[in-house]
């Protein structure tokens, strides 16, 4: 059985509370991004998954994070379906490892015949999902049909996720994986939903509403945006 890597991150005594969901290899957008909400070491950056794949660079994408950790900021990746793709793949034949990259525009994560160490290590450490005082943070969602903090497959691809207050604590749950308009993220925000999905489809910039990086702060719900920035 695959370990489930979990934690409780306590707020910060200085500094505030951001998430990024679904960058999907847009390394400008991001970065474009975290200069707009001016990122400190005293904030915690979680990252809620699919960092990679589909856009133009998914290695430029993990060396940001990579170099953010390095440099002392404190970022916390949490795993997605996408992040699984890449590990899976690893167990493959060359042959075979390529064509899954390549399927998922993801060739340039490949340094010779394997992919990046850097890279297995970060996403092999990355976390199931972070609970902090107030939120359940996860890709996709839980599945409450079983043990709802035990079914990986679940936090990484469920589509038909409904919240339980009861099983969740009460807890607010913030998830990526399915793009929302940013229309429906605003107003699920503003009537403090159980369940606010943060991804409004990076990539999908030929989608109504879509097209748009989003980083929310998880203490004053306050949304940063930021249009598609690799052309």
């Amino acid at each position: 059985m695959k370990k489930l890597n979990s934690a409780f991150i306590e707020k910060p005594t200085a500094g505030r509370r951001l998430v990024i969901s679904d960058i999907h290899g847009c390394s400008r957008t991001f970065k474009k991004l975290l200069k707009k909400i001016e990122i400190t070491k005293n904030d915690q950056l979680f990252i809620l998954g699919d960092a990679v794949n589909k856009g133009p660079n998914s290695r430029k994408v993990l060396n940001q994070i990579l170099k953010l950790q390095q440099e002392d900021y404190q970022v916390f990746f949490i795993r997605g379906n996408h992040e699984q793709i890449i590990l899976n793949c690893k167990k493959k034949t060359l042959g075979q490892r390529k064509r899954t990259l390549k399927s998922v525009n993801a060739l340039e994560l490949l340094e010779g015949k394997k992919i990046k160490p850097e890279f297995v290590a970060l996403l092999k450490n990355s976390y199931h999902y972070i609970e902090t005082n107030a939120h359940f943070l996860v890709h996709a969602g839980f599945n409450h049909e079983q043990n709802t903090f035990s079914d990986m497959k679940a936090m990484l691809q469920t589509r038909n996720f409904q919240d339980s207050e009861k099983l969740c604590m009460g807890k607010q749950v913030i998830i990526g994986h399915t793009p929302s308009s940013i229309k429906k993220i605003k107003k699920d925000i503003e009537e403090q939903k159980s369940i606010i999905c943060i991804d409004n489809g990076c990539v999908n910039i030929n989608e109504v509403g879509q097209g748009r990086l989003l980083c929310l702060n998880l203490d004053t719900m306050k949304t940063h945006t930021q249009k598609y920035a690799e052309r």
